[in-house]
């Protein structure tokens, strides 16, 4: 398990990105479109270096501000959705689950279901700033352009610098927000801890392990931070899929448990 590089995810990713740059990370799996998106560490930070820019340059969005992501909530195993996770945690920004009434957040990240209406629920929750993800396989944007106020992720992200040169964020900033309790990263870090020392995880490293995405949180503890913190990957099986499917997927990408 990681410990000189756990004093924040980000730390953690960077180690990763130093030590074993190339191997696998994420990789994500839609059965039901035969999507298949492999991201290496080092693919994986700069995506996050990428988003943290969008975050603060042109969002306006710093340390301390909330965020409501509708977009980890339905599609928590999504690769971007993970993306998202790590930036804003990389710029300090207390992701608030979207059910909990708490005035208006300062970003709203969504999905694509709302495309076709223009995204009025995301914009109805008054945030300052509104991204919409397409979810594309290779995170380009929407085919035609967004709501005026929306802005289109995959159509601004690519154009932000490859490498994130603010502060990082601090120690002790709240990241995570449900039911009326805020985890700093101590928090997350011992939730995934205490995944990595279940014995049919094994105590010393996550492997290769699928992960079926469920519940927002549990899905981020053990698609991202578990693995950057037990020097492991995972292959996300998102959406239906048969027995039979499913065991050729692990079997095809070794997986370990």
């Amino acid at each position: 398990m990681r410990t000189a590089g756990s004093l924040s995810l980000d730390h953690c990713l960077r180690d990763r990105v130093r030590h074993r740059g190339g191997d696998p990370l994420v990789t994500y799996y839609a059965p039901s479109s035969g999507v298949r998106i492999e991201l290496s560490a080092r693919t994986f930070a700069n995506w996050v270096d990428k988003t943290a820019n969008l975050i603060v340059d042109d969002l306006d969005v710093t340390e301390g501000d909330v965020a409501v992501l509708p977009l980890v909530t339905d599609h928590p195993g999504h690769w971007s959705s993970l993306v998202w996770i790590a930036a804003l945690w990389q710029v300090g920004v207390l992701v608030r689950d979207p059910r909990q009434a708490d005035g208006a957040p300062d970003l709203v990240v969504t999905g694509p279901e709302e495309y076709d209406d223009d995204f009025a629920g995301a914009r109805a929750l008054a945030a300052r700033a509104t991204v919409a993800c397409a979810l594309h396989p290779l995170g380009l944007g929407f085919p035609r352009p967004v709501a005026p106020g929306v802005v289109d992720y995959g159509a601004e992200v690519l154009s932000q610098p490859d490498v994130y040169v603010q502060a990082p964020a601090s120690p002790g900033a709240p990241l995570w927000q449900a039911a009326g309790s805020s985890l700093d990263w101590a928090a997350v870090r011992g939730d995934a801890e205490r995944l990595l020392a279940d014995p049919s995880v094994g105590d010393v490293t996550y492997g290769r392990r699928l992960v079926r995405p469920g519940e927002a949180y549990a899905t981020v503890l053990a698609a991202l931070v578990a693995p950057l913190l037990g020097d492991g990957s995972v292959v996300v099986v998102d959406g239906p899929v048969d027995e039979a499917a499913l065991a050729g997927i692990a079997a095809a990408e070794r997986i370990t448990a």
